[in-house]
């Protein structure tokens, strides 16, 4: 269950692509259904590089609340609610930290064991002090991040 959470993009690609090949080879194989099978996947590939969420380099602040996503970049749950966190990560500047763990990473499978997280996106909230005071699965609860400032 976990790979295919944590890789449901490339999944759904090439589940995509194999649907695609079946159809047009049902339908006689001719170049300009290749040519469009092809650009529709180029223009697909293209979207999710655009979308993807990116783990960036992080150094702790003390004496402000952190919010961890703990996300794929390959997870289809984690592009979605990227616009979301960006909007509260921009809103909230200067309130609260935003720290962004790729599962995939030595430290994202560290912090993945220790915290008991198994599932993508997974929103885990710090008070200033650094004590977890919620985690979410799945969705992030904007409104309740706000509260919990």
């Amino acid at each position: 269950m976990h790979f295919i959470n944590h890789y449901s993009a490339p999944i759904l690609a090439a589940l995509l692509l194999v649907g695609g090949s079946i159809l047009v080879l049902r339908r006689g194989g001719k170049m300009r259904q290749w040519l469009v099978l092809g650009g529709a996947m180029v223009a697909l590939g293209a979207a999710w590089w655009g979308c993807r969420p990116v783990a960036r380099p992080w150094t702790p602040l003390s004496g402000l609340p952190s919010l961890w996503l703990v996300q794929s970049p390959y997870c289809l749950g984690c592009v979605a609610v990227k616009p979301a966190v960006d909007r509260l990560e921009s809103e909230l500047q200067g309130r609260l930290v935003l720290r962004r763990v790729d599962i995939q990473s030595a430290e994202g499978r560290e912090l993945a064991s220790q915290y008991g997280i198994e599932l993508t996106p997974t929103f885990i909230f710090f008070d200033s002090s650094g004590q977890e005071q919620w985690r979410s699965v799945g969705h992030l609860d904007a409104a309740r991040v706000r509260t919990s400032l």
